[in-house]
This record gives C-alpha cells, structure tokens and sequence, in this order.
C-alpha cells in the first residue's frame, strides 16, 4: 500500500491502520492521536497519563478514540487491521486550539460522526496521493477545533440565552452515543444536565434545532448507516444495535430520514465503494 510521507513534518500525520501497526510508525504515538478503526477492527490503547496512573480502553468502529502522546496501541487478535491513525502536531496547530487542547480529556472513547466523516474523506484523499502540506494543515486545524470545542475547556461555554452550555450538551450527546442500542428517555437526559424535563426540552431545541426525541432518532439512523457503511452485520441486528425496536420500525424510520431502506443503503454503498 502506497504511504503519503509528505504530511509528517507538518499538522497533521495519517497512516492506515494496517501500515501503522507493520512499520512501526505511530506505535506508540508521537503526538496528540486519533484512533478510528473501521470494519471488525479493535485497537486496544494503554499507557499511564501525566498522574502516573495507568488507562486502558478498547476502541471499535463506529467508535473513535482520543490518545496523549506515548500510549501505545496494538490490535486484538486481527491480522489485517482497517482504519486510520492520525496525529496532530499541536505545535502547528492554532492559538485557540492548543489552548483548548489542554483540557482535551485524553483516553476517552466517543462516537463523534463529524470525525468519522472528516476522517472518511481524508483516507480518500491519501488513498489518492492528493494530500499535501497546506492540505494536511487544514485537515489538522479542522480536526482539532472540532474536538476543542466539543471536548476541551471552551466546551463549558454557555450559547446566548439559553442555561443549556456546550459542556451540557456534550455530556447528554456522549449519553446518547454510548446508550444508543438502549430506549432514552427524555427525563434521562434532563436529570444528566439537572433541569426540569420542559426546560431542558426547551433550551435543547434552541441550542440544536431539533427537540431531544427526535435528535435521538436521528443519530440512530446516522449510527445505523455508519453500521451499513463498514459492517456486514445482518440488518436485523444493524437495528437492535441502533436502538430500534423491531426491523419493521428500523426499516420505516431508516426510510423516512434518508429516503431509501437500509438494504438499499447498504447496497448502493457497496456499489460505490467497488
């Protein structure tokens, strides 16, 4: 497979998983990292932070991991591992960035489908040979401030006119995320951020656009066609693990937010990608 070593001394360092972890290159990592398996990929990361005391976490798709400089990673009993491993020079990055950056809480596992989706185009573009310094330093800024300030200090932000704050709503969409196969209650979530079920109702439509019930139907379609896109789970069990109750309603909710059946989903993709 064919490697783009142009981007090494600049912002930002992108290696496919399988090359990470036959070269030597980012194993361990030099700088702030991003582990984002793909397929049946599962990446283990471990090492101590600045306390001394020691992480270990297991990082599996569509899950993507934040880890410090020096945690080493190895792979789970998989010969040919899928995804990418990306580390951020913080040198380079932006003033706002490397601020925020110190509050990034390293060793934390998240699914964030903007990276995904961020990360999905680079591999494209290194697949293609097209990522060059400014490219790869672009990528690195974009990349960062998304996770500053959805994950770093400024995340505790309040948005005008409303108590809702940033940090509040990363707190009930990292909820969401890691009960996503599970039913969620909107009263769950307003007892994560300690506010009456109205208010939060309220303040969460301003913030996001979308009332809680129908944001958690949507990221359990999104979650369903990351599913789609990288697995060759059956479909019934693509909808257990989105949460959904049965297929009949998987398949009518998957339709009416996207416009097509999972199976069509699935094919077309499969389409695309061959």
């Amino acid at each position: 497979m064919k490697q783009t070593t142009s981007t090494r001394d600049h912002g930002l360092r992108c290696q496919p998983m399988n090359v990470a972890f036959t070269n030597g290159g980012l194993n361990p990592v030099q700088e702030l990292g991003l582990v984002i398996p793909t397929g049946s990929t599962v990446v283990q990361a471990a090492g101590c932070d600045d306390f001394g005391m020691s992480h270990s976490i297991l990082i599996s798709a569509p899950f993507v991991a934040v880890i410090p400089a020096g945690a080493q990673l190895a792979t789970i009993a998989d010969n040919d591992p899928k995804g990418w491993v990306i580390a951020l020079k913080r040198g380079v990055l932006g003033q706002v960035s490397q601020e925020a950056f110190v509050a990034v809480p390293t060793w934390s596992r998240f699914w964030d489908p903007f990276l995904r989706e961020a990360v999905d185009t680079l591999g494209a573009l290194h697949h293609a040979e097209l990522i060059d310094a400014a490219c790869a330093n672009a990528f690195a800024d974009v990349i960062s401030v998304h996770i500053a300030l959805h994950y770093g200090h400024c995340a505790g932000a309040a948005e005008p006119d409303t108590p809702l704050t940033r940090q509040m709503l990363t707190r009930v969409q990292a909820f969401v995320h890691e009960h996503i196969a599970e039913t969620i209650l909107v009263e769950q979530l307003a007892v994560l951020v300690h506010m009456g079920t109205s208010n939060f109702a309220r303040a969460f439509k301003t913030v996001t656009g979308n009332p809680p019930h129908l944001y958690v139907t949507l990221e359990r379609v999104k979650f369903a066609r990351t599913m789609l896109c990288q697995e060759t789970l059956p479909l019934v069990d693509v909808g257990a693990r989105a949460g959904f109750q049965t297929q009949q309603h998987f398949t009518e909710v998957f339709h009416r937010y996207t416009g097509v059946t999972p199976r069509a989903y699935r094919l077309a993709h499969h389409n695309v990608g061959s």
